[in-house]
């Protein structure tokens, strides 16, 4: 997961956290506020209709035509009720006076066991509020229960009932809305947390690009000390990190630089003497002669020092560089020191294989690659350079049929001074050959492995050259 997901993931997480440590109490406030309100406004309807009716219902009894009454009252009922509440009024001794519904016939007996809200307002004189589930009503029931009073006395009274299926709507509408505006919170959250890790991240990004340059050889590389405090001093750190390994290594390559030029002159003076005291002949003349084969091999050992030094500090300006050409050239130079040692030598060119590098730097790799087969390979035995296209590179193999590398040997030989079991018996060679090979493909972003097979097979693997967009 990248650096970037991880913030917008915390900042999501924390967002989330806070949105609903404040919704749901706000929620929940929300639900007692509307049931509150609802429950209020049902009950100031209920305690209006019962001063209204309280002088109709002590007359009712009183009444010569109790039905005109009834009626009056039921008038005032059905004014007073709202959506679908149902209202019942009812007598003293709890027998209705009106049902806003119909359904209670006058005078019959309703203040029953099975409803105790009304003899809590009859004989109690208290107003009773209660919810209850209703099977006719398919649903909850808000039951609000109001005495009638007349002088101080209860003399009947008003029952409302209605479903609580309206406020919970509304209260789920609330909810809803309240929803939405915290998906709003978090969403701008997010996109605001996503472009400030986006900056944050394109600078730790950039560091990347600049730490993989400088591991690719680029020590010219530096990034901008812009952003937050912390960025600052880490991308302070990183050039100065930067400044002081480009020093150190000029410093070091400016002394093999120096170092092997300077023993060229002695090398030269020593040889002159070696080739003096040579020919005067004698014991002497021998162990010159012994001696100015130590000498080729220092001489060889300060070319190859050179040649690694040059390989390190190359420049990166390359071009498209045709390995067949480099194959075929490499032919015409080793065909005849092949032959003198009684090798074959062959090249192999499968299509166009083209990578991206600098052409002495590719000869180069070449001919290390080629003296080691052709010196390390006995009579009879063949020496061979292929080229191929394989994964959109261009691959380069130096293979021969001698007798391969030691198992022991296998994971060292690009190691710088390594020469292996082989080398020190002919006491040929410096062991820097294939650690400039390494250097030189390392440095154009290629690889070079090698591969199992028979004898010894070498493979260089580079990038393509870049197409024109």
């Amino acid at each position: 997961m990248s650096f970037r997901s991880r913030l917008v993931l915390a900042a999501a997480y924390l967002l989330t956290a806070v949105v609903l440590a404040l919704e749901i109490p706000l929620a929940l406030n929300v639900e007692g506020r509307a049931r509150s309100e609802f429950e209020s406004a049902v009950l100031g309807r209920a305690a209006v209709l019962a001063a209204q009716v309280s002088d109709q219902v002590v007359s009712v009894t009183r009444s010569a035509r109790p039905a005109t009454v009834a009626a009056r009252v039921g008038s005032l009922a059905k004014r007073e009720r709202a959506g679908n509440e149902r209202i019942v009024v009812t007598d003293a001794r709890g027998r209705v006076v009106a049902d806003t519904a119909g359904i209670a016939a006058r005078g019959t007996s309703y203040a029953t066991p099975t409803r105790p809200e009304l003899r809590v307002a009859l004989f109690v004189g208290r107003i009773d509020t209660r919810r209850r589930f209703s099977g006719s009503a398919g649903g909850e029931l808000l039951l609000v229960t109001v005495p009638v009073v007349d002088h101080q006395r209860v003399v009947g009274a008003v029952r409302v009932s209605t479903p609580t299926a309206a406020i919970r709507s509304r209260v789920h509408d609330s909810w809803l809305r309240l929803a939405l505006i915290g998906i709003g919170v978090v969403a701008v959250g997010l996109v605001l947390a996503w472009l400030l890790a986006g900056t944050v991240s394109r600078r730790v990004t950039r560091l990347a690009t600049a730490a993989g340059r400088v591991g690719a050889g680029d020590l010219t590389t530096s990034v901008p000390e812009e952003g937050p405090r912390e960025l600052r001093a880490l991308a302070a750190t990183f050039n100065r990190m930067t400044g002081a390994l480009s020093a150190s290594l000029a410093a070091q390559r400016d002394f093999v630089a120096n170092a092997s030029h300077q023993l060229r002159t002695p090398l030269t003076g020593l040889r002159l003497r070696l080739e003096a005291i040579r020919g005067e002949g004698g014991t002497a003349a021998e162990q010159a002669a012994k001696a100015e084969l130590e000498l080729d091999r220092l001489g060889e050992l300060v070319d190859d020092l050179l040649a690694l030094e040059r390989a390190s500090a190359g420049d990166r300006r390359g071009a498209s560089v045709d390995l067949a050409a480099v194959a075929r050239a490499a032919g015409e130079r080793w065909s005849a020191a092949a032959t003198e040692r009684g090798t074959r030598f062959k090249v192999d060119v499968n299509g166009d294989a083209y990578a991206f590098a600098d052409q002495t730097d590719l000869v180069n790799v070449v001919d290390n690659l080629v003296e080691n087969a052709v010196r390390y390979c006995p009579p009879g035995t063949e020496v061979s350079v292929t080229t191929r296209v394989a994964d959109g590179c261009g691959v380069l193999i130096v293979s021969d049929t001698g007798p391969g590398i030691p198992a022991a040997d296998r994971e060292h030989i690009f190691e710088r001074f390594y020469r292996g079991s082989n080398g020190k018996q002919l006491h040929a060679g410096t062991g820097l050959g294939l650690a400039i090979v390494a250097e030189i493909v390392t440095r154009w972003g290629g690889r070079v492995q090698l591969l199992d097979g028979p004898g010894t097979r070498i493979e260089v693997k580079l990038p393509a050259p870049p197409t024109d967009s």
